[in-house]
């Protein structure tokens, strides 16, 4: 089959790297002509475990092309997938700028095709964003052309984003078309064989079901670290203890209900807000999910705070390990250790810190802190140490080297 991937960034590099894996042709659309010369190269701009590998292999074999021209690649297609950035504004709605001239632009080019179309959004989108890409779509196309709009939320995680492709949980698809629901029921068959993971609903479904998703998982994380923060003023109480004994129980069990620095990255903290801000738009706020981000937000200062009280010398060092969002990936956006080292530095200590994948949190940090080259380094005649990721590096330390060097 081919496709045309709207987008080149995180969603659409994976989705477009992966379904060119099995054969199909993608052509993968940016504006940005230095990143589609980046591409056509092979390298890619993220850090993702087994993808640049699968972009060298399908650019080499030719079923993985980059450009700049979005009317050939819509033209060429048989699906066109939206797959185009979703940021947040300051009030914590979504952007939907990039989405919008994405749909008028493909709108534009599907005049004068005559076969059948299939247009995916799988940006992560508020609530209602399939009427506004339809209307933006009609406004352009005349009434000859063919095609059917379909919502295709992404279901990946940052670190694990092959492997959740490869073996989705569920496959999501929201359309109104029985023909196009046969087009992506036919795309997805490689990844779909020994079990039916196909749910279809409408398009607003589809949206719903990928906010509702996030916020749920949110929600666990503020919980989980709330409670966290409540067990510190509990004399006797080990939260990791707690946390085991009410796990057990099969009605709530162990994902993400691990206490932590706080969520990050591009997906919970930018959904629970957008989803919150159009909520709100149409006249209801959501009581319980208003607060979500707000307790995370705070449980990152907390953090910070509780190892400053514990430096009572004069001229503070502390050492860091990891800084990224979460392992395996080199994503800063949200990150935890932002807001706790930047703290930090504000009170006065000197930093150190040591991360796999730290050339995106050096744009951040700059000269404010010092990178070490390596986890030992990073506690050398440090005061205190903190570990903000869990990179799988750190998972068995040399206790007895860390006791000489602090």
């Amino acid at each position: 089959m081919k496709l045309s991937m709207v987008g080149t960034g995180y969603v659409g590099l994976t989705t477009g790297a992966l379904f060119a894996d099995r054969g199909n042709q993608v052509t993968c659309v940016d504006t940005n002509s230095d990143l589609v010369k980046q591409l056509c190269e092979g390298n890619i701009h993220i850090f993702e475990p087994g993808l640049e590998n699968i972009v060298q292999r399908n650019v080499s074999n030719g079923n993985l092309n980059f450009t700049t021209d979005i009317g050939s690649a819509v033209r060429d297609s048989n699906v066109i997938f939206l797959a185009v950035g979703t940021p947040s504004n300051g009030d914590g709605s979504f952007s939907l700028e990039y989405l919008k001239q994405a749909a008028k632009d493909i709108g534009k080019e599907l005049n004068g095709t005559t076969d059948f179309k299939v247009v995916v959004g799988k940006s992560t989108v508020p609530q209602g964003t399939s009427e506004t890409v339809l209307k933006i779509i009609n406004e352009e196309v005349e009434d000859a052309v063919n095609w059917a709009y379909v919502s295709n939320p992404e279901t990946l995680a940052e670190g694990t984003a092959v492997k959740d492709f490869e073996k989705p949980s569920r496959i999501i698809i929201g359309t109104d078309s029985d023909e196009a629901f046969l087009v992506m029921k036919e795309l997805y068959h490689p990844f779909n064989i020994q079990q039916d993971r196909i749910m279809r609903g409408s398009p607003a479904d589809a949206e719903l079901a990928k906010l509702f998703s996030n916020a749920a998982l949110a929600t666990r994380i503020a919980m989980v670290n709330e409670f966290a923060r409540i067990a510190d003023t509990v004399p006797g109480a080990d939260m990791d203890t707690v946390r085991k004994m009410v796990c057990e129980d099969p009605r709530i069990g162990y994902q993400f209900m691990f206490p932590s620095p706080g969520y990050g990255g591009s997906c919970f903290p930018k959904d629970v807000q957008g989803l919150v801000a159009r909520a709100k738009q149409e006249g209801y706020e959501p009581l319980l999910l208003n607060n979500v981000h707000r307790s995370n937000e705070l449980h990152k200062h907390y953090l910070g705070e509780k190892v400053s009280q514990l430096l009572t010398m004069d001229r503070p060092k502390v050492g860091v390990w990891g800084v990224t969002f979460k392992p395996n990936t080199d994503d800063m956006r949200e990150a935890a250790s932002i807001p706790i080292i930047t703290g930090l530095i504000n009170r006065g200590v000197e930093v150190i810190v040591y991360d796999p994948q730290d050339n995106k949190a050096r744009d951040i940090f700059v000269d404010r802190v010092k990178f070490a080259r390596e986890k030992y380094e990073a506690v050398e005649d440090t005061d205190a140490f903190i570990l903000l990721t869990e990179w799988k590096e750190f998972d068995s330390p040399d206790f007895n080297k860390l006791r000489e060097k602090m």
